[in-house]
């Protein structure tokens, strides 16, 4: 820090941070975005995640228990942003609950965020960009189902729109059709991400519709501990681990729904009681 009080050192790093963000068409590769602008560790489902988005108009994730969904869903939230012209973009995200818009999706937006030192400022449900002159533009936003009809998704555009449905198996049908009138254009794109605890609905409809939508699936078998990919300890610490998985076997049998859809990331062959 010089005699003005100046942090030189953060000063020098964010100018090339920008200069660099300026020169790498990041949208187009998000995971060289990630290690570079997000400052993170994304492991290979989360990647490919994100190349889905990149690549489609819908994506829908069938995940099980504790495979970083919502995280990789503010990350896609967080690149999408950045990574495209300002005041072109905009993430519009909802989840089953308010709390589950603010407390997960949001709670891990403003976390990349702060620690990616992005552009904007955020609080709970929003992400405001300055554009000069002292004025504020709205680039991202988080609404819960009641928030939520057609109508009041007209009249929100831009020319890259990224609508991001978390826990997406407790989404209402209309909601998921409201979505369709917001991602109208040729650039934009749907992320739909959950837990597979439901026989049927708009979300089993979407993994079951190849034609519309690119379906990933993340099951435990998929995941660092099963497969031994090389990830760092505090990612690690984040996923499911080998002993849930087994303790779950165990208790719940690996016929049952709760297992299917917990442990395997499965579309379950009965009820799942999520209360269990």
């Amino acid at each position: 820090m010089d005699a003005l009080g100046i942090d030189l050192g953060s000063a020098i790093t964010d100018a090339f941070d920008d200069l660099t963000r300026e020169k790498v068409n990041y949208a187009a590769d998000p995971s060289r975005w990630a290690a570079e602008r997000g400052k993170m560790h994304i492991w290979s489902k989360q990647r490919e995640v994100l190349e889905s988005i990149r690549d489609n108009r819908r994506t829908v994730v069938r995940a099980c228990h504790s495979a970083g969904k919502s995280f990789i869903a503010a990350s896609a939230a967080c690149w999408w942003i950045d990574s495209h012209p300002p005041g072109e973009a905009f993430i519009l995200t909802s989840a089953p609950t308010a709390p589950q818009v603010r407390a997960i999706l949001w709670r891990n937006i403003n976390r990349i965020h702060a620690s990616a030192n992005l552009p904007g400022r955020c609080n709970q449900t929003e992400w405001i960009m300055p554009t000069g002159d002292n004025a504020d533009e709205l680039v991202g936003i988080g609404r819960k189902p009641s928030e939520h009809s057609e109508g009041s998704f007209q009249g929100i555009h831009a020319r890259y729109v990224l609508v991001i449905l978390d826990e997406s198996q407790g989404v209402p049908k209309a909601l998921w059709d409201a979505t369709e009138s917001i991602a109208s254009n040729a650039n934009a794109r749907i992320l739909a991400i959950g837990n597979p605890d439901v026989t049927s609905g708009p979300f089993v409809d979407a993994c079951r519709s190849p034609e519309l939508w690119n379906e990933i699936h993340i099951g435990f078998k998929h995941t660092p501990a099963s497969t031994g990919e090389d990830v760092p300890e505090e990612v690690a610490d984040g996923l499911i681990s080998q002993e849930w998985a087994h303790d779950r076997a165990i208790a719940w049998g690996e016929d049952s729904a709760l297992y299917q859809s917990k442990v395997l990331g499965e579309i379950p062959t009965g009820d799942v009681d999520p209360w269990r």
